[in-house]
């Protein structure tokens, strides 16, 4: 079977990422990039024999792409890719699906009724962290959960002008707590300020419900923080599992009024505080692993790992965190079968 031809849409910065990564990926090759500015282009192509394109409409009508990542500015992600769809291409699309749940679903039911794969790009999916951390959980390690608590700050970058960090930052771990719970969020108050960045919300707090009587959760994004911080930990009644997205570690600390019985248990516990674990996991580069599972549903046939339902949820948490934030009220999200709705409390 020949190689799958990919071409990418937007070359800035994910879109590099995705240039260099597509090169490690068997039985896959870039053949073409759409980018406005020919500058840009050029120097992201090098020397590399990869065509490219002003318009990404050019891209799309080419007969020997197969699939289209897309990785320009959230704004015209749905337009690229209703484009790419009725084209017959396979589309990768970056976090967020869209910045609106009725063109996140208009992309969605294209790609439904044009019989082609549709993944969004949720990268931390792919993190062996996150995989450890639901498995631990999925089988009771620490039994009933409580409280989920994430956390995603650093500085502001300058790339993003489109987006603030609801769209921008929190969709990510509103994804990830959704996956690692197996519940979705039902309620959510948030409070945001706008400090440095000059159109958009740099900084949110936010407190979650899941469910109607599931844990809480908090969420604590920002542009402002003078260092990368990316964690994610959840408190249940057999104690704390918690996850560093930068290291891929996962660690397990015992509530001190539940012994769980885990014969591995790294410390002895001391009068104060829980004895704790570190789980030894095999670092990957999670976009790689990304891109592997995409290209691998598109050659099998096979369902997508992170699915147009996926993007969809976690947008409308996102746009829901963001309203609340704006407007300084509770915001309840409704079930979500299909379309998805969102309503002031």
């Amino acid at each position: 079977m020949s190689d799958l031809a990919i071409g990418i849409v937007g070359v800035g910065r994910m879109g590099t990422y995705h240039l260099e990564t597509w090169e490690h990926i068997e039985g896959a090759q870039v053949v073409g990039v759409a980018e406005p500015n020919e500058a840009l282009a050029c120097e992201r192509i090098g020397r590399r024999p990869i065509a490219h394109f002003a318009h990404y409409q050019d891209l799309v009508k080419r007969r020997d792409v197969d699939a289209i990542c897309i990785t320009a500015p959230s704004q015209f992600h749905a337009n690229i890719a209703l484009d790419a769809i009725a084209a017959g291409k396979h589309v990768l699309v970056e976090k967020p699906i869209a910045t609106t749940l009725e063109d996140g679903l208009r992309i969605a039911a294209a790609a439904r009724s044009a019989g082609v794969k549709l993944m969004v790009g949720h990268v931390e999916r792919f993190n062996p962290a996150v995989g450890k951390l639901a498995e631990l959980i999925a089988d009771g390690r620490i039994g009933k959960v409580f409280r989920v608590h994430a956390t995603r700050v650093g500085p502001m970058p300058l790339r993003i002008q489109d987006a603030g960090v609801a769209i921008d930052l929190a969709t990510h771990d509103l994804d990830i707590m959704q996956f690692v719970l197996g519940r979705d969020i039902s309620r959510v108050y948030a409070e945001g300020a706008q400090c440095s960045h000059p159109t958009q919300e740099d900084m949110i707090t936010c407190l979650l419900r899941f469910g109607d009587d599931g844990p809480f959760g908090l969420l604590d994004v920002n542009w402002l923080t003078p260092e990368k911080r990316r964690e994610i930990s959840v408190i249940g009644e057999g104690g704390m599992l918690t996850a560093s997205y930068l290291t891929q570690d996962v660690w397990f600390t015992e509530s001190t009024t539940s012994h769980s019985g885990w014969d591995e248990l790294a410390r002895i516990r001391g009068d104060a505080e829980g004895a704790a674990l570190r789980f030894a996991l095999r670092r990957v580069e999670p976009l790689k692993a990304e891109l592997e599972a995409f290209a691998a549903c598109v050659r099998d046939d096979t369902p997508e790992p992170t699915t147009a339902y996926d993007g969809c949820r976690a947008l409308i948490a996102a746009l829901a965190v963001r309203d609340s934030a704006a407007n300084s009220r509770p915001v309840t999200l409704l079930d979500m079968p299909s379309p998805a709705l969102a309503v002031a409390a």
